[in-house]
């Protein structure tokens, strides 16, 4: 199975286009990334590089484009999960092709960190506690219980569910919505205020 394939069937949602590095599962409410094998070190994987990549005729690559978008995603708390993928060569080799996937475990990403030096964006990722494939999702029930301590975010989160929002994410600071996977919307859990 490719992995184009996998995303379509298995997560419920097709990639945007054949070389995307992953992207949002409504069906599930994550964020699911295809994380390298071989960049694995020290239990953190990159995410995200803010040195853009370029094409053969020197413009911004369009996923390199996309996956900043993701991250931002990512950064406003929306569960995400990291999607094996192996490319069976050396790290300093300059083109790298999908030669294994993962298709039975997916491992849960977390711990958004970035890191000056590099200019890259890393997630902890454990190894040894795969996630079944049917357990990808974000589980608002927990991040629902968190919003009700602040009654004014608890009311603006509450109006928006009623009128279609779906809550996919939360961090210290906003709740996180999508409308039909396309609209987001931050609530702020200090005062209530959204952002759209």
């Amino acid at each position: 199975m490719g992995i184009n394939e996998f995303f379509e069937k298995v997560l419920g949602q097709k990639l945007p286009n054949q070389y995307s590095w992953g992207c949002f599962v409504p069906a599930r409410n994550a964020m699911c990334l295809t994380i390298w094998q071989e960049e694995i070190s020290h239990g953190r994987v990159e995410v995200h590089s803010e040195t853009p990549y370029r094409t053969k005729a020197g413009h911004i690559n369009h996923n390199w484009t996309a996956r900043k978008n993701d991250l931002e995603l990512v950064q406003s708390g929306v569960a995400t999960f990291g999607v094996m993928i192996s490319c069976g060569k050396m790290i300093d080799e300059d083109k790298w092709n999908i030669m294994q996937l993962n298709s039975h475990q997916i491992f849960k990403l977390t711990d958004l960190q970035f890191d000056n030096g590099s200019q890259k964006w890393t997630m902890a990722v454990d190894l040894c506690k795969p996630v079944m494939v049917e357990k990808v999702c974000f589980n608002a029930e927990p991040a629902l219980a968190t919003i009700a301590k602040s009654k004014l975010a608890f009311i603006t989160v509450s109006k928006a569910i009623k009128l279609g929002w779906q809550l996919v994410g939360l961090n210290e600071t906003v709740a996180t919505l999508m409308l039909n996977s396309k609209q987001k919307m931050t609530v702020s859990l200090i005062d209530g205020s959204y952002t759209r």
